[in-house]
């Protein structure tokens, strides 16, 4: 059997594994090592080690440009997708060097795969490709996690939704999580509710235009708001915002699913055009932008959760933020201010055995473990599927 080929080990035994994520805002390489064991909502893991490391900025650059212009020779999206195969068969085993561990020792490694282009329920494409890398590794590697959802008729995103059911189910209560990445993306686990009324979906942007005006307000030195200093110097500019909520995929229902094709560069940098040619500072526009993102995941969880929780029997709302947005003191405040008056509090991720730095990462290793046992891992009330599929392809190496 598969199980038997992969490791030799039974379903409750621990498998060491690296979950392995490069997200849309391509600011770093993710690789988390941990143990893990069981499926569903009996599955355990024990996190060994954790490192980002830093993404080749002429990689990044390639692949921003080829993107904007949405043109590019067959020979360079050949090349980089193994390259960045290469770079993360480099970044999990520097990650096992730190920590006194052996890349060839691992179980297997789940990877997400650079997100190039995604046309949610049509096509999608991941750069980096696994059958290369298992082979670079001499491991196992499970990969390509969206396409199967995508033939079952769904999204192919979002992903989270299974790590937050078979982690966050046992909790009994209402729970939100949060993930504010280059994107942000909600799930919502009813209390007492079934795998079958999870509910999840991208809101909209994340740091993704946050990110892009802070890079061109600065010229590049600050890739980022840290600390939101430069949104706190501004204010909102009511015109700006308004064109910013006339967005079109904010009147969308759920499942639904975006990325850098509808909010990345071109549509900052569109922004940054209609703030220039009023007269709105970078500052403003910061500040704006930040208020935008704090909006989109408020109103979307007010109309799409909120009326669906157990807050009518007198049950609260945890909301447990994670992704790089939720150490964005403004954006958090904001946000929370939005929600407090519909019973959402805030929580810790950590109180419940997730390390916010670490989630996606070890949502690869959680897909990843479900699709060596060929269980199916997408949540079709939130893709859209019609129905549950197996998501992870897996991979061998000649020598496993």
């Amino acid at each position: 059997m598969l199980k038997l080929r992969l490791t030799g080990k039974k379903i409750s035994e621990y498998k060491l594994a690296a979950g392995v994520m490069t997200g849309t805002s391509m600011d770093g390489i993710d690789v988390l090592i941990s143990r893990v064991s069981g499926i569903g909502t009996a599955t355990r893991h024990e996190d060994v080690a954790f490192e980002s490391l830093a993404f080749p900025e002429k990689d990044v650059a390639a692949m921003r440009r080829i993107i904007s212009a949405k043109s590019a020779g067959l020979d360079e999206i050949c090349a980089l997708n193994y390259r960045i195969a290469g770079l993360y068969r480099d970044a999990i085993e520097t990650a096992c060097e730190k920590n006194g561990l052996r890349a060839v020792d691992l179980d297997f490694a789940a990877v997400s795969g650079q997100t190039f282009y995604h046309i949610p329920a049509t096509a999608t494409l991941q750069l980096g490709d696994g059958a290369y890398l298992c082979n670079l590794l001499g491991v196992p590697v499970v990969w390509n996690f969206r396409a199967s959802d995508i033939a079952a008729g769904g999204q192919g995103a979002p992903l989270v939704p299974y790590l937050d059911f078979a982690l966050l189910s046992r909790l009994g209560r209402d729970v939100v999580t949060l993930n504010v990445g280059g994107i942000s993306n909600v799930t919502h686990i009813p209390a007492g509710g079934s795998f079958n009324d999870v509910r999840a979906f991208d809101s909209g942007p994340g740091n993704m235009i946050i990110d892009r005006m802070t890079e061109r307000y600065t010229g590049g030195a600050q890739k980022f708001d840290l600390d939101s200093k430069i949104a706190e110097s501004g204010k909102v500019s009511p015109a700006l915002l308004k064109k910013m909520l006339s967005h079109p995929y904010l009147k969308k229902s759920p499942p639904k699913s975006t990325g850098r094709e509808a909010f990345g560069n071109d549509y900052a940098d569109s922004l940054v055009d209609f703030s220039v040619s009023g007269e709105i500072s970078y500052p403003d526009m910061i500040r704006t932008a930040t208020e935008f993102t704090a909006r989109c995941v408020a109103d979307s969880i007010i109309e799409w959760i909120v009326p669906f929780s157990s807050r009518a029997k007198g049950g609260g709302i945890l909301l447990l933020p994670a992704g790089g947005g939720a150490r964005n003191p403004m954006l958090m405040s904001r946000l929370m201010n939005l929600l407090s008056a519909h019973g959402v509090t805030a929580g810790r991720p950590e109180d419940h055995g997730i390390d916010p730095r670490s989630k996606e990462a070890l949502l690869m290793i959680i897909l990843g473990n479900e699709s060596i046992y060929l269980r199916p891992s997408n949540v079709p009330s939130a893709t859209g599927a019609k129905f549950p599929v197996v998501t992870g392809t897996v991979s061998f190496p000649h020598r496993a």
